[in-house]
């Protein structure tokens, strides 16, 4: 059994923030279009070129997303990890994993599922999401109101939220969960990178895919703390 913990700053809008020794083996990842060493401290890190042609939050969210290109044993287009790996953990940049056990427990809690989610400690509904979303600098002048429309028929308000900051997968993902992730993609790559919008609706368009919930409160709990993103653009 290997961990593999990881994360992508792209734009600059983040910092590496160091954890603590884990109690289990594990690695620690970063894809990044930035200047950094390939080292930086427990932070392995893997140079992107930059795609001046799509939104840094976007070239983020394909490592966020589709990690079953990146950790399945097969070459990626950017980086082949010839460990084994058995679990991966995507953490979003601005998380400060404070606690020794977070992976332990992280793959504690996802237990026999294939994935596991915190829910959103705020809401329960894309379209109250979309509304607090609107205001927000980073999704200015994108279509989210939109977006949810085309989702009515298919996601009920107030049917459940995820907050995608911390992402648990048993690797490799089997071939529904694969299916989760590629339609996922699409819908950020279509509508907007707001990823906590789509995923209601593409779980319920695969079904059957529905990630373990992590009920801890994501704002507060043993694991990790936030810290302010470098910019909210």
């Amino acid at each position: 059994m290997h961990a593999v913990v990881y994360t992508a700053i792209f734009g600059g809008y983040d910092t590496l923030k160091q954890p603590p020794p884990q109690d289990e083996p594990c690695d620690f990842i970063c894809f990044t279009d930035g200047k950094m060493p390939s080292r930086v401290g427990a932070w392995r890190v893997i140079h992107v070129k930059t795609n001046h042609k799509v939104h840094p939050r976007l070239q983020a969210k394909r490592f966020k997303i589709l990690s079953h290109k990146i950790f399945a044993g097969v070459r990626y287009a950017l980086f082949s990890f010839r460990r084994r790996v058995d679990l991966s953990i995507w953490i979003d940049a601005s998380l400060q994993i404070t606690s020794s056990t977070f992976v332990k427990d992280m793959r504690n809690k996802l237990s026999d599922g294939d994935w596991a989610m915190f829910v959103h400690p705020d809401r329960d509904c894309i379209y109250e999401e979309a509304l607090a979303s609107i205001p927000m600098r980073k999704y200015q002048r994108l279509p989210i109101l939109s977006q949810v429309e085309t989702y009515r028929s298919v996601v009920r308000p107030h049917s459940g939220l995820y907050a995608c900051t911390v992402i648990v997968r048993r690797e490799p993902s089997t071939e529904r969960l694969k299916r989760v992730h590629m339609l996922w993609w699409e819908e950020n790559v279509n509508w907007t990178y707001q990823d906590q919008l789509s995923l209601p609706f593409v779980l319920r368009s695969v079904g059957g895919c529905d990630p373990v919930v992590i009920s801890d409160c994501l704002w507060q709990n043993r694991w990790f703390a936030f810290v302010p993103h470098n910019s909210d653009a």
